[in-house]
């Protein structure tokens, strides 16, 4: 008779740990299923083109402006490099005096 007893008990614990499980496997088919219907929504709308096309709008809008950026960053950098090569050449032909006459300054040059 005690027997019979643990095996039932045995037989009570396994049930209840199956059912667990089968609770589980539920809440997760549940919450799969929450999130396929958001992301079905989510897909519609996509579709419809709402988000889609503000999306591309928005994309659009700040890729023009990081090229204009970029082209404003682009010229400036041509002006300086040539100013600089501008000035390296006068420097070099003479036409910008790299140091003052001496003969100007000199005592000797006042009579």
């Amino acid at each position: 008779m005690a027997n019979h007893i643990i095996r039932t008990q045995n037989l009570s614990r396994q049930i209840n740990e199956v059912m667990d499980t089968l609770k589980g496997n539920i809440n997760r088919l549940l919450q799969r299923h929450e999130n396929l219907a958001d992301l079905l929504n989510k897909t519609e709308e996509m579709k419809d083109g709402v988000s889609a096309d503000q999306f591309k709008k928005t994309s659009d809008k700040v890729a023009r402006s990081y090229w204009w950026k970029n082209a404003k960053l682009i010229v400036v950098l041509l002006v300086v490099v040539l100013i600089v090569v501008v000035i390296i050449v006068l420097l070099a032909t003479g036409v910008i005096p790299t140091s003052a006459p001496r003969d100007f300054y000199s005592p000797s040059h006042h009579h």
